[in-house]
C-alpha cells in the first residue's frame, strides 16, 4: 500500500534539506571556513546563511512538485491559492533574510564559527541544527503544499488572520533590522559603547525577533487551514497535522531560549556593563513583546 502523499512529499523534502546541509558542511570542513574565497576586492562570501536560505526555497519547491499528482493528460494539476501564498511568503522571507544576513556578515563579520571551523565534528552540529531549523520552521508550508488543490477548502477567515499576522511580523522584522542598520552606520566606531533605543527598539529590545515569531505563527495559521479536510481524505496523517503546530513553537523557543535573545542579551550586558543608560533602558523596555516603556525609579 502506498504511503499517504504528505509522507512522500515530506520525506523527499526533508531528505533534500539535510543533503544540502551535509554538502555545505563537507565544503566548510574541507576549507576549514564558513566562507568562500573569491578574487573580488571584498571580504570572502559567507555561505552558511546563504545555504540556509536557499534550503528553504529548494524545500518549498520540492513540496510543490508532485510528479504523481498529474491530471488525465499527464500535466501538473493547478495549485490552490493557499499553496501559492504559503510558498510565496516563504520564498520572500528566505530571500530577504538570506540577503540581509549576507550583507551584514560582509560589513561586520561573523564570529559564530571562529572556534569550530577547524573542528569538523563540532562544525557538523551547526549544519545539522540548520537542517532542523529549515525542516521544522516551514513544516506547515511543506504539508499544505502536499495536499492536492482540489482538497483545499476556500480561503477563509483563518487564512486572512494568518496573512495579517505574517504581514505584521514581516514588517516588524524588516523595519527593525533597517533601523538597526541605520543606527550602526550613524554611531560607527562608537558602537561598542552605544545601543539602539529608538523606533521599534523603544517598544522591545528585540523587535526583529518578535516579528519573525509572529510571521511564522501567521504562516502556520493559513497553511493549516487545509489540514482537517486532508486528514479526513487520508492524504495527511493526523499525527502530521498535529506535528505542524510545533513550527511557531519551535521558532519562538529557539529565539527566546536558545540561539537568539539569550546570546545577544549576554553580549550586550558584557559590552555595555558600565553604561548606566543601557541598564535603565533594559529595565524599562520589554524584552520581546512590544509594549510602551515603563518608568522605573
Amino acid at each position: 500500500m502506498d504511503s499517504p502523499p504528505a509522507i512522500r512529499v515530506l520525506l523527499r523534502t526533508i531528505s533534500a534539506d539535510f543533503s544540502i546541509q551535509v554538502a555545505g558542511w563537507s565544503i566548510a570542513a574541507l576549507l576549514q571556513t564558513e566562507k568562500v574565497q573569491t578574487d573580488l576586492p571584498t571580504e570572502p562570501i559567507i555561505f552558511y546563511d546563504l545555504i540556509g536560505s536557499a534550503s528553504f526555497i529548494v524545500c518549498t519547491y520540492l513540496s510543490l512538485n508532485k510528479p504523481w499528482a498529474k491530471d488525465e493528460e499527464g500535466l501538473e494539476r493547478p495549485l490552490h491559492p493557499r499553496q501559492v501564498l504559503a510558498s510565496g511568503t516563504t520564498v520572500i522571507w528566505a530571500c530577504y533574510l538570506g540577503s540581509f544576513l549576507f550583507i551584514r556578515a560582509l560589513q561586520y563579520g561573523d564570529k559564530r564559527f571562529d572556534k569550530v571551523k577547524k573542528m569538523p565534528a563540532k562544525l557538523l552540529i551547526y549544519w545539522i541544527v540548520q537542517g532542523v531549523w529549515v525542516a521544522v520552521t516551514a513544516l506547515p508550508v511543506y504539508l499544505t503544499n502536499s495536499i492536492p488543490a482540489d482538497m483545499h477548502p476556500p480561503i477563509g477567515a483563518r487564512d486572512v488572520i494568518g496573512y495579517i499576522f505574517w504581514a505584521t511580523g514581516f514588517t516588524f522584522q524588516v523595519l527593525a533590522n533597517y533601523q538597526k542598520q541605520q543606527w550602526r552606520k550613524e554611531v560607527g566606531k562608537d558602537y561598542k559603547r552605544s545601543f539602539i533605543s529608538h523606533g521599534l527598539w523603544s517598544l522591545s529590545r528585540h523587535p526583529n525577533y518578535f516579528g519573525e515569531c509572529v510571521l511564522w505563527l501567521g504562516s502556520y495559521l493559513f497553511s493549516s487551514s487545509a489540514f482537517p479536510d486532508a486528514v479526513t481524505g487520508q492524504v495527511l496523517p493526523h499525527w502530521m497535522s498535529r506535528l505542524a503546530v510545533f513550527s511557531p513553537i519551535f521558532v519562538t523557543f529557539l529565539i527566546i531560549r536558545v540561539s537568539g535573545i539569550p546570546l545577544l542579551e549576554r553580549e550586550n550586558d558584557r559590552r555595555l556593563k558600565d553604561v548606566v543608560a543601557y541598564w535603565k533602558y533594559k529595565k524599562e523596555t520589554s524584552m520581546f513583546v512590544p509594549t510602551w516603556p515603563r518608568s522605573v525609579e
